[in-house]
């Protein structure tokens, strides 16, 4: 289902009508008669093209885990270990929250954007489901990969009819920047043909997050299955050791001088992104 939405979303609506043009070759130029039609003329000029076409511009690319770690589940809630009940339950929500329920044989696969809840109020509708919105959204992803936006100007790509005026909220995943060549009508904009570039979001549903969900995913794993979540965590930072700074020697001083560390923001912790593999 959802490569069926993203090639709707990323093809072209309507392909763009043939236009004539009055330049012609030499031989046809001896032929043909030195004016047009008035009517004929006029009605060229009254033609307006209405066509919608949306082309990919830059694509959302998801930053790779910098670390990894496993969790086994064997191991849960054993002295000695950090694999918990608690842990499990944190891990599955960022699961749950990466992955879509499509048509896969497995009843669900994973976002290839950062999922995002977006309020919108539809300005324009492009066809085939696919809506221009004033829309907001929170930033979303490792260190916020996606930024939040605040009345932006959006393209949404609805699971179903919706006209001008509407309010809303949906699930969205980001399948990055999109080229929109189109004729507004809202003012005061009305009637211009424009290209402009925007944040393009899929309306989709998330996994359920809830105790038979997780019950599901452990019977996966023991069952095999490769699942993983990617969170950020906080990890002591390494060019201060934690500290929060780092030391300078000072000519003639016994003190070294204490340098803030512009790298964890002199709190000592810096947030990266893990991608935690479950085992059995």
């Amino acid at each position: 289902m959802i490569k069926r939405l993203l090639l709707v979303l990323l093809a072209s609506a309507v392909s763009a009508a043939a236009q004539s043009t009055p330049a012609g070759t030499k031989a046809a130029d001896a032929t043909a008669p030195t004016t047009a039609p008035a009517s004929k003329v006029k009605a060229s000029e009254d033609e307006v093209d209405n066509s919608v076409v949306i082309t990919p511009f830059r694509s959302l690319t998801p930053p790779e885990a910098k670390t990894s770690r496993t969790f086994q589940l064997s191991k849960l809630n054993k002295p000695g270990f950090t694999e918990t009940t608690k842990e499990l339950q944190r891990l599955y929500s960022a699961f749950a929250a990466q992955r879509i329920v499509d048509g896969s044989p497995a009843g669900s696969s994973k976002a290839i954007g950062y999922l995002t809840p977006v309020n919108y109020a539809i300005v324009q509708d492009l066809g085939d489901n696919r809506f221009l919105a004033k829309a907001a959204w929170p930033a979303s992803g490792p260190n916020e990969a996606l930024a939040a936006g605040v009345d932006t100007m959006a393209i949404l790509l609805l699971e179903k009819p919706a006209k001008v005026g509407d309010t809303g909220k949906i699930t969205g995943m980001h399948v990055g920047t999109v080229a929109l060549l189109f004729t507004a009508t809202y003012p005061p904009l009305s009637g211009k043909r424009l290209t402009i570039r925007r944040d393009a979001f899929v309306e989709c549903v998330t996994l359920e997050e809830s105790a038979a969900g997780l019950r599901k995913f452990v019977e996966a794993i023991n069952a095999g299955a490769e699942m993983s979540a990617t969170t950020n965590e906080q990890v002591p930072c390494k060019k201060c050791g934690g500290l929060g700074f780092t030391r300078e020697a000072q000519k003639g001083q016994l003190l070294d001088k204490r340098v803030p560390c512009a790298e964890c923001a002199s709190t000592g912790k810096a947030i990266v992104s893990v991608e935690t593999k479950f085992v059995p």
